[in-house]
């Protein structure tokens, strides 16, 4: 019988579906810490509303520090983790980082009141240390996940040939999708039936999980270029030439930083558009997020499916102008049943860009340098969608608040007109994408053509 179940374990992992056994692991490691990782914040959610500011006024702010304290780092020190990343063994690097994630996520049940505390008068934590100590673990595992990103995504480029990097970026956004529509509604029941403790040892345990999947991994040995006289800032400033200097990464990067600023608006708002101009109560807006969560799932698996097929260069550009029509049309609806469809087709389209994106860049970039575009392309795009979700608010709740006008007929009105932008925006992203990879490509037959020309002359 053990024999029958190791064969039957063997034969999934090596099967075609996860790629390879390597990856197999990976993935089976990553979705159930990332699952972990959405009952994890919806947890500590849910000890700041319930517990800690319950009934009091500065809830929201203290939410809000949650909320920063958790993008500070990816702005700080995400830039810089990548030049370790680089220097660092990938595989080893994100099993420390899955230990210290395990020790703190663990160390939060000491605070949950369930030992006594010699230190404080009534045993317990005070709820303003509570406070801090969610703080304290949020940043620091932020600052894990600087680090344990790219170094993803480095041993994704080891680990996955060239050929089947869309299949797992596919499959690395379905992860992602299910995660999200999975956890969160697991967290309250996991909170409110088991307690605090058992739902943050749940959180340490996927981390233990994960550290076993990636420990198991066999990684092909790759001799390292000894660096002489190498300085942190200049492998930092290699990694931002290279990043800007290379056509198809400085493609990706601008397209992303646009199509970026665009969702970040769209996410801060859609949830206003119910109300307002599809009139439709607030509460529906679950029924607009497993629209979108499985979108995405849809887009993942077809996006990586295809990809192939259809040209990762090409997907590109087309799901960033699909984006674009989706929400100008969005923008003109009234109704909610007609516009559901339209947040389905808009995740499916958000995942297909970015199974495009993620093997265009592995492909393109060195080995040695993976960490450090990384940690340029993913702060650039946490600034982009912070900065349009602040814009938009502002926009939408003072400049343009009372705004209505008519155009040949057609009313507008501040929410929708913002929606127009944001589709312009993709739409913008996409004509940039589309003419900087066909210039790139005309470069290339330039250069290519005179080498023909000369070898053919050369045989005669």
């Amino acid at each position: 019988m053990k024999t029958t179940n190791a064969k039957l374990v063997d034969r999934i992992l090596k099967s075609e579906l996860l790629i390879n056994r390597n990856y197999a692991f990976l993935f089976t490691g990553q979705i159930i810490s990332q699952i972990g990782d959405q009952i994890s914040t919806y947890t500590l959610v849910l000890w700041i509303v319930t517990i800690i500011a319950d009934g009091q006024s500065w809830a929201p702010l203290a939410m809000s520090g949650v909320l920063v304290i958790s993008m500070v780092p990816s702005l700080l020190v995400g830039p810089l983790a990548g030049v370790f990343v680089d220097r660092w063994d990938n595989r080893l690097t994100m099993i420390r980082m899955d230990v210290i994630r395990a020790l703190l996520s663990f160390s939060l049940v000491f605070f949950t009141g369930i030992i006594p505390w010699p230190f404080f008068t009534s045993g317990h934590p005070p709820l303003l240390v509570q406070l801090g100590a969610i703080y304290v673990v949020t940043f620091l595992n932020s600052i894990c996940s600087q680090f344990f990103s790219p170094a993803n995504m480095g041993l994704l480029a080891k680990i996955v040939p060239q050929e089947s990097r869309p299949k797992a970026a596919g499959l690395s956004q379905t992860m992602q999708a299910f995660a999200a529509i999975v956890g969160p509604p697991l967290a309250a029941p996991l909170l409110f039936t088991m307690g605090l403790q058992w739902a943050l040892l749940f959180d340490a345990f996927t981390f233990c999980i994960s550290f076993f999947t990636i420990w198991v991994i066999n990684t092909p040995i790759v001799t390292q270029e000894k660096v002489v006289n190498s300085t942190l800032w200049n492998e930092f400033t290699e990694g931002l030439r290279f990043s800007f200097g290379n056509h198809l990464i400085r493609t990706i990067i601008i397209a992303s930083f646009i199509a970026t600023f665009g969702a970040g608006a769209f996410d801060a708002l859609y949830i206003f558009f119910l109300p307002n101009n599809l009139y439709t109560p607030v509460s529906f807006a679950g029924f607009v997020g497993a629209a979108l969560g499985g979108g995405m799932i849809g887009g993942a698996f077809v996006g990586g499916k295809f990809a192939s097929k259809i040209g990762l260069k090409r997907l590109l550009y087309l799901s960033l102008a699909g984006l674009g029509l989706c929400v100008i049309i969005m923008s003109r609806m009234t109704s909610f049943i007609p516009a559901l469809p339209l947040f389905f087709i808009f995740g499916a389209l958000l995942a297909a860009m970015r199974v495009a994106a993620s093997p265009l860049l592995l492909n393109e970039t060195p080995p040695k340098l993976i960490g450090r575009v990384i940690s340029v392309l993913t702060p650039l795009s946490l600034f982009a969608s912070l900065f349009s979700a602040i814009s938009a608010g502002y926009v939408a709740s003072v400049l343009l608040a009372k705004v209505h006008f008519q155009i040949a007929g057609i009313y507008f009105r501040s929410l929708d007109s913002i929606f127009i932008v944001i589709g312009l925006l993709f739409l913008s992203a996409s004509l940039y994408a589309y003419y900087a990879l066909h210039q790139r490509r005309s470069m290339v037959s330039k250069v290519r053509k005179p080498i023909e020309t000369v070898t053919i002359e050369d045989s005669l």
